[in-house]
């Protein structure tokens, strides 16, 4: 799958493979979502709340730099370096959340990333350096990191352990 490049394939591509994420967690047992491992220590759910977690990093970024802050991107006293330890913190924040209230969650912050691309011109989203918060890129790469491009990531993790076959192309 290529990158979204404008609004409309950021809403196509996010919608997409949100649903083949959500439809591969429900072909999952309990066991295999929150007991097996995946790889190290982190299961299908934690996998999950990785997305989860990230999603919520953005919707701060984005928030703080609209109203003319500098967001500490990643985080707080994090570089991109530094993601293997943010990583672990954000694991150790969310391993304990419930399926129930992680898919919750997600869906939230999945429909508030929608809802905030759907509110922008292709202009605000594709042009580079338009907001300082976003440095040299354009919000649209930090949409497509948040939805898609995570989402792919995970139903390929979580597939491939599991051997589960999903569509693959967009309609």
């Amino acid at each position: 799958m290529s990158r979204a490049q404008n609004k409309s394939e950021l809403l196509e591509f996010g919608k997409y493979e949100f649903d083949r994420l959500c439809a591969l967690i429900e072909q999952l047992t309990p066991h295999q979502r929150d007991k097996e491992y995946i790889f190290d220590n982190r299961t299908a759910k934690d996998i999950v709340a990785h997305v989860y977690a990230w999603q919520l990093l953005e919707i701060n970024w984005y928030e703080q730099g609209m109203a003319g802050k500098k967001p500490a991107i990643p985080a707080p006293g994090y570089t991109f370096k530094d993601a293997p330890q943010l990583n672990e913190k954000l694991y150790q924040e969310y391993k304990s959340i419930s399926w129930i209230e992680l898919k919750k969650q997600l869906t939230d912050t999945h429909s508030r990333l929608m809802k905030t691309i759907s509110h922008h011109s292709d202009n605000d989203l594709v042009t580079k350096k338009k907001y300082d918060w976003t440095g040299s890129t354009n919000m649209a790469t930090y949409f497509a990191a948040a939805l898609s491009s995570h989402y792919v990531w995970a139903i390929d993790l979580i597939r491939k352990h599991f051997k589960i076959s999903l569509k693959k192309e967009r309609p």
